[in-house]
């Protein structure tokens, strides 16, 4: 019989089935990119491949990520922490670059909070003492 999960375990795999969502959408991202390349007349700013291809590696290690904290592997505290640093920092050069229209600026304060408010409940989270020790075991 297995043993039931600690507090610290149950966080983590709640953070796990977060990451897991933010990785299954941007696969969603990257098949809806495609298929508007596909069906749609070339009219954005950014090349819908570019969008498909960012989404859809971002989505794959989002989605290796979150197995990996389900399953308390060590290297999976680590690789999240760099993922989601990583991918917001992504988010926020293509806002620099491609951003073309007034919306698009005007949205930029609440994609801000967003991307804080998930950088805070990531780094908090896996920052915690009880999580790390998690990790090290």
């Amino acid at each position: 019989m297995k043993k039931p999960l600690t507090t610290a375990q149950k966080g983590i795999v709640l953070l796990g089935l977060l990451v897991l969502t933010l990785g299954l959408a941007n696969l969603a991202r990257a098949i809806a990119a495609l298929w508007y390349n596909a069906t749609l007349p070339a009219t954005t700013t950014v090349p819908l491949t570019y969008l498909a291809a960012m989404a859809g590696c971002w989505g794959v290690l989002f989605v290796a990520a979150a197995v990996g904290l389900m399953r308390f592997r060590s290297w999976s505290r680590r690789g999240t922490l760099i993922a989601v640093t990583l991918y917001q920092t992504h988010v926020w050069i293509n806002h620099a670059l491609f951003d073309a229209n007034e919306y698009a600026r005007q949205t930029q304060p609440r994609d801000m909070a967003l991307s804080l408010l998930l950088l805070t409940i990531i780094w908090g989270t896996l920052s915690l003492p009880r999580i790390q020790e998690v990790f090290k075991t």
